[in-house]
């Protein structure tokens, strides 16, 4: 083995406590092949519950970012494993527009190859979990986060990028995989649950993801929800769920058929948290804005020229998928209203309590990124004109300042 470090663990030291000390390895990580990602999408959508393509949106509300990380809010435009809402958030951190984070942003996946041949994965970017809701008064302070000098650098997420998102049973980002060894499997090896698109010839790991989930069992994936019948309160849910022994891992909001969700962290999950959801997603609207629709138009672009290429490609479906969301769900105002809950263990033991109405996942259908439609040629072409069109006007084109679609 030879002793070197790879440009990516630079990557991991500037997110890292000052006192930690600098972390080594005895073997070069290498850049994750064709092979070898396919290896890993197929191992790790296997064990996910959730696997999406999204785009960042904003960064949402914090508690307070002296007390943790912040929060990036995320769009989910397709679904590849389990039923996923509209929108959700994970703990990381927004970058702005540079060398540094343009540099994060196209690090590419490695991995450890070793003598035998076998493949683990090299930690690329994980979820430090740490505070969502505001702190109040009788709140105890969260835990210090386990970071060392080896831990994977946190999620750092662009405004208006795509990004493919894989998640445990637990709601958050995937960080370990279990890979056979040859002997059995071992559970602790790192894993790429938050991957960037780079909509480059060489990014192959949506791609991968995609190949992988054509041919998954996606069956009981999805966790099963209580499902709240209408005008409920909050207050009462939320007591009755407690006294019942449950803990609430996550709420789901319906503003006109779009779907959000707001999930603690483990921590805030140990008391009381229901009645601040509601004003979570009320904090985090103020804070969005088109400049989201902006970027991913500004950066889908000069990736869709018909001259380039005369039949579609991913950045075509991709675009098609982004188009069809802001269609689909635009900025409504409708005030949101509070339609499931997420419990751990089994749902069904609640589900004779009197304001659920049924049991079963979030209603939502998966959607595995689809081609671009056309009987022939003629028409595929003509309908990749048309996503064209619709990023150009997103994107200012023809004077269109505010970036909307026809």
């Amino acid at each position: 083995m030879r002793n070197a470090l790879a440009p990516a663990i630079a990557l991991a030291l500037f997110a890292l406590p000052a006192a930690a000390s600098a972390c080594s390895y005895i073997q070069r990580p290498e850049p994750v092949g064709h092979a070898s990602g396919e290896y890993f999408a197929k191992e790790m959508l296997r064990q996910a519950t959730h696997a999406d393509l999204v785009m960042v949106e904003s960064q949402g509300a914090a508690s307070d970012v002296r007390e943790g990380a912040p929060v990036v809010t995320l769009r989910t435009l397709a679904r590849f494993k389990g039923a996923s809402p509209d929108r959700f958030t994970v703990f990381g951190q927004t970058a702005t527009f540079g060398a540094e984070a343009e540099r994060a942003f196209g690090a590419s996946l490695l991995h450890f190859v070793s003598e035998t041949g076998q493949v683990t994965p090299f930690p690329f970017a994980e979820e430090w979990v740490a505070r969502l809701l505001p702190a109040r008064r009788t709140d105890p302070p969260p835990p210090p986060l386990a970071v060392t000098s080896c831990s994977p650098p946190a999620i750092t997420a662009q405004m208006g990028r795509f990004y493919v998102v894989l998640r445990d049973e637990e709601g958050r980002v995937m960080n370990r995989v279990s890979l056979s060894d040859g002997r059995e499997k071992a559970p602790n090896h790192p894993a790429f649950g938050f991957v960037p698109v780079t909509l480059t010839d060489e990014d192959f790991w949506l791609y991968s993801i995609r190949l992988a989930a054509h041919g998954a069992d996606a069956s009981g994936a999805a966790p099963r929800l209580l499902h709240l019948r209408p005008s409920v309160s909050p207050d009462e849910v939320e007591s009755a769920l407690r006294k019942a022994g449950a803990q609430l891992r996550a709420a789901y909001f319906d503003r006109a058929g779009f779907i959000e969700e707001v999930r603690p962290s483990p921590e805030e999950q140990a008391r009381p948290w229901l009645a601040q959801a509601l004003p979570f997603i009320a904090a985090g609207d103020t804070q969005r804005s088109t400049l989201a629709a902006h970027g991913a138009a500004e950066f889908l672009q000069p990736a869709l020229s018909p001259v380039a290429r005369y039949r579609s490609s991913l950045s075509h479906e991709i675009a098609q998928a982004f188009v069809a969301s802001i269609r689909r769900h635009g900025e409504g105002k409708q005030e949101p209203r509070l339609v499931a809950i997420e419990v751990a263990g089994d749902a069904d033991r609640h589900a004779g309590l009197p304001f659920v109405e049924r049991v079963g996942p979030l209603d939502v259908s998966p959607d595995l990124l689809p081609q671009v439609a056309g009987n022939d040629e003629a028409a595929q072409f003509a309908a990749m004109q048309r996503i064209v069109r619709d990023i150009w006007l997103l994107n200012g084109g023809d004077g269109n300042r505010q970036g909307t679609l026809p």
